[in-house]
């Protein structure tokens, strides 16, 4: 039995990673022209834009390309004035890439476009059903991470990771400081 629900598991694990990623991104960016980038260079600009500051390698590894593809695509993002690139501080023979506000602006719309298209899936979900898949989704990625406090600092709003220009991030920390007292 447990053989059984493993593979079932599995495969519905591929089956809604590719329904989010067609639905949520690659179909998004085909309805959308007005965005003017490709999947890859979107992919980067959100690695980016979540880690605030990284070298070349760094976004290669991240989004497990190699190192010209990375280089490729951060060149491409910095001629449309998505990123900055500037000399890090920690080894001046590497770039640091940081995300450029329109940049930002692209991500938080491509984010707002993603959320809106959930949303609409989430809403004719009843109840129960959305605040089980929430709650199965905070365990699977809490389990995979093997951090209990993996989600601490996501902010509800934007969905990111320690956000720096988010107004609602005030609230992620409060909980975070909430939850590091009782401990």
């Amino acid at each position: 039995m447990r053989e059984a629900c493993t593979n079932f598991a599995e495969k519905l694990a591929g089956l809604f990673s590719e329904i989010v990623f067609k639905t949520m991104t690659v179909e998004l960016l085909r309805e959308q022209d007005d965005l003017d980038i490709t999947l890859s260079q979107l992919q980067a600009l959100q690695y980016v834009a979540e880690h605030r500051m990284s070298s070349v390698g760094e976004i290669a590894e991240g989004l497990g390309v190699t190192h010209p593809a990375a280089v490729k695509v951060v060149q491409r993002l910095q001629e449309k004035h998505l990123v900055t690139r500037t000399v890090s501080d920690a080894d001046h023979r590497q770039a640091a890439v940081s995300v450029a506000p329109a940049g930002r602006a692209l991500v938080n719309a491509a984010r707002l476009r993603r959320t809106d298209r959930l949303s609409r899936v989430l809403d004719r979900m009843s109840p129960a059903d959305r605040a089980a898949m929430i709650r199965g989704l905070e365990a699977f990625v809490t389990i995979v991470l093997q951090d209990e406090g993996a989600l601490d600092q996501l902010c509800h709003c934007c969905q990111t990771l320690e956000p720096t220009d988010c107004v609602d991030f005030s609230t992620v920390l409060a909980r975070v400081a909430v939850a590091s007292s009782k401990s």
